[in-house]
């Protein structure tokens, strides 16, 4: 035994002198290039009965199963008199329980076996989602089919959901974030229901049978698809779900419609009175939708503005080198079938509000003016580049990234194309998207926080704030009755 350990040493000590002799320091080293190709979604999709989409991936590697239910709908699709009903169905949906089952009764079960389930209403979607251990598939499956299939939204759930939203509408007005984010798209959105808000009045006249309504206009199989992975056989699967879904029908819905015709706001300052010692500060105007063809180009853009997180020109120069906040940055966000918003973001001391501002502006122009560096080029693209395998590291990830997106109409080869897109993106167009989706000079500037300090500034940049462009007090609204806060 001695002799094989001390073999084992001497050969680690040649293998070591030779790795040496081969790299005298750690960037000599050389490595074969690696290589990632995307899944194919067409690989794990699924027609099931009743024309049930899915998409599904078996993995042995631990004795559980996932399923998910994405539901084409969302709070967009409500009437203004009943906005709150998307947050009283996440929370009854399960706590309301079935025709034969109290939504305690469901909970209690899961937690016997050591699973969940859970359900969340989005702004064009939601999602219900089980999770249990392989062994307990086929009870799992059937608490998940009875909760979207037969929802009773009994009353005593329903009034204590109605209770906690109310609840936090007293609070909402509370967290300067909640409010700077709110009033933002408000002005840039205008009257639209992109930003209808729930009230107490539309809380309280939510109804069983409006949520009933609405479970049976967009819960039918058509208008869902499954995202599934883990310890089972396809087709076994397929025979488990198939059983729950027999009979479930349900017409043709198509979604609403809306108007993408917004308010072009008037550039300057909006501000909201807080008395608190900071200001929460957003800039900027409306962005693009996901499927505009610059959108690769102006994420590249962004990442060495502002989304780059240290390494962006933003946070060097207002973090870095003023010192003058942990929170800044800026963001190009997206949602399904409308433009985003661009927002430069800082949150800051009172007297340095205008001064951060002026600095964010400063850096929105150059990024216009002048094109952007090599250095710069290659950490933004290498990001996009290196991370993307990271999108496929679990298989319900994946799984349910592909319903999403067939569900919002993206095309089959989107990752298998997503790489070059970023590749294909040079400085002159940096530049060039910079120019056409960049408006600093129609910046809307929204602050929250306390007037007279943010207005008188500092040394490095005294007040006014109307230098930065014409005022506008807002008035927040009393998120209880949607009318302006007394």
């Amino acid at each position: 035994m001695k002799k094989i350990l001390t073999g084992v040493v001497l050969l680690g000590l040649v293998l070591a002198g030779f790795g040496f002799g081969q790299a005298q320091k750690p960037s000599d080293l050389k490595f074969a290039p690696l290589t990632f190709n995307p899944p194919d979604p067409l690989a794990f999709r699924a027609v099931y009965a009743g024309g049930l989409r899915a998409y599904v991936s078996e993995d042995r590697g631990l004795p559980i199963v996932t399923v998910s239910a994405l539901i084409h709908f969302g709070g967009l699709y409500l009437p203004q008199d009943k906005q709150g009903l998307d947050a009283l169905l996440s929370q009854a949906l399960i706590r309301g329980g079935t025709k034969t089952r109290e939504g305690t009764a469901i909970e209690e079960r899961l937690d016997f076996l050591g699973g969940s389930l859970a359900f969340n209403v989005g702004e064009r979607t939601s999602t219900l989602t089980l999770s249990v251990l392989s062994k307990d598939l086929d009870e799992g499956l059937d608490l998940f089919f009875d909760v979207l299939r037969n929802p009773e939204f009994r009353e005593a759930p329903l009034a204590l959901a109605k209770a906690r939203q109310i609840q936090s509408l007293r609070q909402a007005n509370d967290q300067p974030g909640q409010v700077l984010s709110r009033e933002f798209e408000k002005v840039l959105y205008g009257d639209h229901p992109l930003t209808w808000q729930a009230s107490k009045a539309s809380l309280e006249g939510v109804t069983a049978a409006d949520l009933k309504a609405v479970h049976a206009k967009y819960f039918y199989p058509k208008n869902i698809i499954l995202a599934a992975s883990g310890d089972f056989a396809k087709a076994d699967l397929k025979a488990k779900i198939e059983k729950r879904a027999a009979g479930w029908t349900g017409g043709a819905v198509k979604a609403p419609t809306f108007s993408k015709s917004f308010p072009s706001p008037e550039p300057g300052v909006y501000f909201v009175q807080k008395a608190i010692n900071q200001g929460y500060i957003n800039l900027g105007h409306l962005g693009i939708e996901d499927s505009n063809p610059d959108y690769f180009a102006v994420q590249v853009m962004n990442f060495i503005l502002g989304g780059g997180s240290f390494t962006s020109r933003i946070t060097t120069k207002v973090r870095s080198d003023e010192g003058l906040s942990y929170n800044q940055g800026s963001r190009f966000s997206t949602r399904w079938g409308f433009p985003g918003t661009f927002s430069g973001y800082v949150q800051t001391k009172s007297s340095t509000v205008g001064f951060a501002i002026s600095l964010i502006l400063a850096e929105m122009k150059r990024i216009r003016e002048a094109p952007v560096t090599d250095a710069e080029m290659d950490t933004a693209v290498n990001y996009y580049l290196d991370s993307f395998s990271s999108q496929f590291e679990m298989p319900q990830m994946v799984m349910s990234q592909f319903a999403n997106m067939e569900m919002t109409g993206r095309p089959m080869d989107y990752y298998k194309t997503y790489r070059a897109k970023f590749q294909a993106v040079t400085k002159a167009r940096v530049q060039e998207v910079a120019r056409k989706h960049l408006q600093p000079d129609k910046a809307m500037i929204m602050i929250v926080g306390d007037f007279e300090p943010c207005n008188k500034g500092g040394d490095k940049w005294p007040g006014p704030l109307d230098k930065l462009g014409p005022m506008h007090r807002i008035t927040p609204i009393d998120p209880m009755t949607g009318e302006p806060a007394k």
